[in-house]
């Protein structure tokens, strides 16, 4: 297991040089794109959160509804029209009655795994068969996450974020990534060093938001890109065998941003949803860090970002959930409201 360790001076001085590019950047590239609306999303899923394309071509999108408790996580269609249709509750952990899908990934053989982020140590991730745009079946791939968050799937495996591993006794907070086999079934997660599936590990030093690694996406060649939501870092993980070989810091965005959901692009361009600040990042293959949208606090109509929790490139387009809940210092979101939207970009 790979541990980064960087002191807070460093961390500093790429965060001062980091800002320092992006100005410099924001002012002499394009103008900042603007953000359309998508969808408009039913009652039913008042806090829209991750993306996958599925089998048929058309998006799959997970409302874990931390928004209204009311209402149940569930997963939505929605097709290249922006048409929005119900696929399914997902089904409740029985210990809280309640399911709450976060990241979603499908594997080639049409299984869809749904990151369910429980409290109190009672997350799961589950293998869900899915028929006729219905949820059919249910299996737990492995339970008892404290944070599980993020999730992508590659040469038959599944690599889940979890953004808090508080059983590390560590000055600043530990988070991880794991990965587990798509044929694995009721694992036992501790949250701890004795975790098998434990990969990788990393310390935020960003005292002032102690929230650790989220969104994830693999290039063409196999590397893993991971995001530290507090310290806004980008991580390029190399592996072998499932175990992390090599990594490196791929680009530091601004202090502030608080990066969510990664996804990429044919030509290996990254895109970042920036989640404190309403933002949509570009990180291009030289590494370069430049913003294509920026928002102040809005209620979305228009098809503004709305804090937005995950993107993913498709048809042409960079399609963007709006989160649209945290309220806090540092946030530019400001209420929860309505309407529930998804937002595009032309690329």
């Amino acid at each position: 297991m790979k541990t980064l360790q960087l002191t807070f001076a460093i961390f500093v001085a790429t965060t001062i040089i980091s800002n320092s590019v992006l100005a410099q950047n924001k002012s002499q590239s394009n103008p900042l794109q603007p953000a359309k609306l998508f969808a408009e999303l039913p009652d039913k899923c008042p806090t829209p959160d991750a993306f996958d394309i599925a089998p048929d071509g058309s998006l799959t999108l997970s409302c874990p509804n931390y928004a209204d408790a009311s209402k149940p996580g569930i997963l939505m269609r929605i097709d290249k029209n922006g048409t929005v249709s119900t696929i399914g509750e997902v089904p409740v952990l029985e210990q809280t009655g309640r399911a709450k899908p976060m990241g979603i990934a499908y594997a080639p053989n049409g299984k869809l795994f749904v990151c369910d982020n429980q409290n109190k140590e009672q997350g799961r991730l589950l293998c869900l068969s899915i028929e006729n745009n219905k949820i059919i079946d249910s299996e737990t791939v492995a339970y008892g996450f404290k944070s599980i968050n993020g999730i992508r799937h590659h040469n038959n495996s599944v690599y889940v974020t979890q953004t808090a591993l508080p059983k590390f006794k560590t000055k600043h907070l530990t988070s991880g990534v794991y990965c587990f086999n798509i044929a694995d079934r009721n694992i036992k997660v501790n949250n701890d060093a004795s975790d098998e599936n434990l990969i990788y590990t990393s310390k935020t030093e960003n005292p002032k938001r102690q929230f650790g690694l989220d969104g994830l996406v693999f290039n063409k060649a196999g590397h893993l890109f991971v995001g530290n939501l507090g310290d806004a870092r980008i991580y390029k993980l190399t592996l072998k065998d499932n175990k992390v070989t090599h990594e490196e810091v791929y680009a530091q965005l601004p202090i502030t941003a608080g990066p969510d959901g990664i996804n990429i692009d044919d030509q290996g361009n990254l895109y970042v949803a920036g989640f404190l600040q309403n933002q949509i990042f570009k990180i291009d293959t030289k590494q370069k860090v430049s913003i294509l949208a920026e928002y102040p606090d809005n209620d979305g109509s228009n098809g503004q970002i709305d804090q937005p929790a995950d993107l993913i490139v498709y048809d042409n387009k960079l399609i963007i959930s709006n989160f649209d809940l945290m309220v806090q210092e540092g946030v530019v979101n400001k209420a929860h409201g309505k309407p529930y939207t998804i937002s595009y970009i032309d690329l």
